[in-house]
Formats: C-alpha cells, sequence, structure tokens
C-alpha cells in the first residue's frame, strides 16, 4: 500500500513538472539598440519580430473617426506613437510566445519607458483585449477612455474587428 502511494506521488510529481515546465524555463531577453516600428503593436530587431503582449494597436491602414466625425489615420498614428517611444535608444524585449504568425509576443521597454504595451494603451493607441475589464492593462485603458486620449476621443472599429473584415473582403 505504501509502495502504490510513493509511486502515485512520483508520478503527479512528474507529471506536474512536465506540465508547469514552460513556466520554470528563464524567458529568453532580447536587446538591441534600435528597433523597426512595423505598426503600432510590432517591432522588428534585427532578423527577429515582436508582437507587443497584451495589446492591439490599429492597422497602419486603418483609420477612425475623431470626436467632431472627421476620419483619421488611427493606424499610422499608433505607429508614430509606438516610433516615438522606442526612439530613445536601447531596447529590451522578454519574449514570453509565439502567436498564430510566428511572431515572439514579448514584453517590451525603450530607455525611457518601461513597459511598450501599457504605455501604448495609456496614449490610448491600442486597447487590451486580452483583459476586457481585467488585467494586464485595463485601468490604463479606462485611464485612457476617461479621458479621451488617442482612439478614445472618438469611435473606432477594434482592430481585431477591422482585420477580420478586411480578411473576408468587406470594405
Amino acid at each position: 500500500m505504501m509502495r502504490r502511494l510513493v509511486y502515485a506521488a512520483v508520478l503527479l510529481a512528474i507529471l506536474g513538472l512536465w506540465l508547469f515546465a514552460d513556466r520554470l524555463t528563464p524567458a529568453e531577453i532580447v536587446k538591441a539598440e534600435a528597433a523597426l516600428v512595423r505598426d503600432g503593436d510590432t517591432l522588428e530587431m534585427g532578423a527577429r519580430t515582436f508582437r507587443l503582449h497584451g495589446v492591439d494597436a490599429p492597422e497602419y491602414r486603418q483609420t477612425c473617426t475623431d470626436g467632431a466625425g472627421r476620419e483619421w489615420p488611427c493606424g499610422k498614428a499608433a505607429r508614430l506613437q509606438l516610433s516615438a517611444f522606442v526612439a530613445p535608444g536601447a531596447l529590451s524585449c522578454e519574449v514570453l510566445a509565439k502567436d498564430q504568425y510566428h511572431r515572439e509576443v514579448a514584453r517590451c521597454s525603450s530607455a525611457t519607458v518601461p513597459d511598450l504595451s501599457e504605455a501604448l494603451v495609456q496614449a490610448g493607441m491600442a486597447v487590451s483585449p486580452e483583459s476586457r475589464g481585467t488585467a494586464p492593462y485595463a485601468d490604463a485603458e479606462a485611464a485612457a477612455r476617461e479621458a479621451k486620449r488617442g482612439l478614445w476621443q472618438g469611435s473606432f472599429e477594434l482592430p481585431a474587428e477591422w482585420r477580420a473584415r478586411k480578411e473576408q473582403g468587406a470594405g
């Protein structure tokens, strides 16, 4: 009986380690002095492409409507905002996962901005789709919405919905 309990405990321990092995492995940190900003939430550092963790910014060709009902190039503005955050110099990205397009999902910082994702959401130039009321950037999104910063100054289509509509060929 005791032997079975020991075997069961060892088996459970091995299974637990196997299930959580990815969390025990330290994340890779990639550093660079410069990055190419592809759009409002994607950076290239050398041959590697990074998608910022926890945010979704408008696509480069996406437009939004301001408070006066005028169309404005919010996708271009999001890219410019990210460019401004990365311009000061050294960058660091902690690789967290890979997305469906094989980009590395990362938490990135610059010399002056400790969390690029959070800064974009605070500026109103990205949404935090993972949160929708919970962590990681729900507070920053609520503050941007309240202050009518960036996308929140008028109306906009969520970037994921805009992409889906474009993929279906509807406008």
